[in-house]
C-alpha cells in the first residue's frame, strides 16, 4: 500500500493505493492552524477506515504548501510534480493542468510523457484563487458547488483545442 497526502494552504487530501495502482480510499479535510495535525490525523483516520497498520504502508510521499511539516512522509515533492504525475496517471492525453488553490493558482503545461514542460503560477494575489472564487460565489448568491454546473451551461465553446482538466483545491 502507498499513501500521498496534499496539505495545501485550505484543504488537506490523502490517497490511498494499493502495489496494482488501484486507489483503495481517499479522505479530504480542512486545514486548520496546524497541518502537521491535520495530516497526522488524516493519516491516522484513512489506516483506521481501511483497518492497516503503518507498516502495511510502503512508501507516504507528501506535497502542498505544509508538505514539509509531513515528518512521517518519506519524500517531500512538489505540487507542480504531483499534479502532472497523478492526472497523467488518470487521465493519459491531459496536455494542460489548471489548479485553482485557496491562494495561488497554476496552469501546468505537460508532454505525452505526462512531464512538465512549463508552468505559470500566480502568487502576488488572490484573483483567480480559491479564495477568490468563495468571494465571487457570494457575490452571486450561490454556493461554490454551483459554479461547475453553471459553466457547463455555457453557450460558447472554449479556443483552445488542448486538452484542458481543472484540479479546484477549495
Amino acid at each position: 500500500m502507498f499513501i500521498g497526502i496534499d496539505i495545501g494552504s485550505t484543504t488537506a487530501k490523502i490517497v490511498l493505493m494499493d502495489s496494482s495502482k488501484n486507489i483503495i480510499d481517499k479522505i479530504i479535510a480542512n486545514v486548520g492552524y496546524s497541518s502537521k495535525q491535520v495530516a497526522t490525523n488524516i493519516y491516522r483516520e484513512i489506516l483506521a477506515k481501511n483497518n492497516l497498520k503503518e507498516n502495511n504502508i510502503k512508501n507516504i510521499v507528501s506535497c502542498g504548501y505544509g508538505r514539509e511539516s509531513i515528518d512521517f512522509a518519506k519524500k517531500a515533492v512538489s505540487e507542480i510534480i504531483c499534479h502532472a504525475k497523478g492526472v497523467h496517471f488518470l487521465i493519459n492525453d491531459a496536455s494542460t493542468i489548471i489548479d485553482i488553490g485557496g491562494q495561488d493558482s497554476k496552469v501546468i503545461v505537460l508532454n505525452s510523457s505526462g512531464n512538465v514542460v512549463n508552468f505559470v503560477m500566480n502568487d502576488k494575489c488572490a484573483a483567480g484563487t480559491g479564495r477568490f472564487l468563495d468571494v465571487m460565489a457570494k457575490a452571486l448568491m450561490c454556493d461554490i458547488e454551483e459554479f461547475g454546473t453553471l459553466a457547463l451551461q455555457s453557450k460558447k465553446t472554449c479556443k483552445y483545442k488542448q486538452y484542458m482538466y481543472c484540479v479546484c483545491r477549495i
